[in-house]
């Protein structure tokens, strides 16, 4: 998730999507946040802490991977520190929550509630969760650099909303399928 939050700063910071891309693609951000829906969908509450204590961890790690890099490359003379904020319109997005971001985090839930429930794993589906994560989460990091600090709560924002869905779309999706499971056996 370091690696990850490395990659979406540097991402963010010079507004390539392809990196942005790589970021999302490397980052383990949905097991733990299945493993929450998974245990909220079963009544293990243990489980579902356990997992909400690792995605933590692992989002924190990013947001500090972000935070490392851009002050490196501020350092350096990379990137001055007054570019974080300016003319960034990747970066801009992802500090302001709107309807698309939280469609795609319910999608991004749905998708691994379903693939939680065939007890199958696919690749990406944790790239569409780590879209709506690692990128939000690096966003918080830069904008608490920049001259515009406040500005940081929206990535928070959004970072919470998006794990929230993805966790509550999640488990309901895990639900209605043991649900129909319980149903499809008593009709058997």
């Amino acid at each position: 998730m370091t690696m990850s939050g490395v990659l979406a700063g540097v991402a963010l910071l010079t507004n390539s999507i392809p990196i942005l891309i790589g970021a999302m693609v490397i980052a383990p951000a949905l097991t733990p946040l299945e493993l929450v829906s998974a245990g909220l969908a079963a009544n293990r509450f243990d489980r579902a802490g356990f997992g909400a204590k690792v995605a933590l961890v692992g989002l924190l790690a990013a947001t500090a991977g972000a935070i490392v890099t851009t002050v490196t490359l501020n350092t350096t003379g990379v990137l001055p520190p007054a570019e974080n904020l300016i003319d960034k319109p990747l970066l801009e997005q992802r500090i302001t929550a709107g309807w698309f971001s939280v469609v795609a985090a319910a999608a991004a839930g749905i998708a691994a509630g379903v693939t939680t429930d065939r007890e199958r794993q696919d690749t990406l589906v944790g790239v569409v969760a780590a879209l709506a994560l690692v990128p939000a989460a690096a966003a918080a990091g830069i904008t608490l650099l920049s001259r515009a600090p406040a500005r940081a709560s929206g990535g928070l924002l959004l970072l919470v909303l998006n794990a929230g869905m993805v966790v509550i779309t999640g488990t309901v999706t895990l639900w209605l399928g043991a649900r129909g499971d319980r149903e499809a056996d008593t009709a058997n």
